[in-house]
């Protein structure tokens, strides 16, 4: 990765022991990658992690996965049965009605709501435009995000004075 002049290479695992027990996370583009790899860590750490994505099948795989695969930290930390929950909501960030539903769904549901991790996001997208007549890139990285942010706030707010949004961006955004 080039970085203002100096090459900068982030391979390092996360160290840190800290546990997330009766917090709740919502991971939006969860069912791989980092979204992924993100809730196997924070599942592991004791949270109820929240994977919202718009494939059912391949998240429900990404499910079975997490539980059966822990981070490698895990075994050497002795918390092998000391793990969260997974859960699955259906979000479609192409569709401003689906990131509306999801919002509502979460907010019945959902006792509280204590990080939103921004991560579903696309990437060398053709041209073409959502439901809502909005440029799928635009809608689906910055539109969806910010307006299930702005429908969670207020539930998480009031969960916690210490509540966290994290949005996930991607290097081939700078200069963009």
């Amino acid at each position: 990765m080039w970085f203002f002049g100096k090459t900068w290479f982030y391979n390092r695992m996360c160290t840190s022991k800290a546990r997330l027990d009766g917090k709740t996370v919502i991971i939006t583009g969860a069912s791989d990658g980092l979204g992924k790899e993100t809730a196997r860590d924070l599942y592991a750490r004791g949270a109820r992690v929240i994977l919202a994505c718009r494939n059912m099948e391949k998240t429900n795989e990404a499910v079975k996965d997490i539980k059966n695969n822990p981070p490698s930290w895990v075994e050497k930390n002795g918390n092998a049965n000391n793990v969260g929950e997974l859960a699955i909501y259906f979000l479609n960030l192409c569709s401003l009605k689906s990131v509306r539903d999801c919002a509502k769904n979460l907010l019945t549901n959902e006792a509280a709501i204590h990080i939103l991790i921004n991560n579903a996001g696309v990437a060398l997208h053709p041209y073409e435009k959502t439901e809502d007549g909005i440029e799928t890139t635009f809608q689906v990285n910055y539109l969806g995000h910010y307006l299930l942010t702005i429908l969670l706030l207020p539930k998480m707010q009031a969960s916690s004075i210490n509540c966290r949004i994290i949005n996930v961006s991607s290097f081939t955004y700078v200069g963009t």
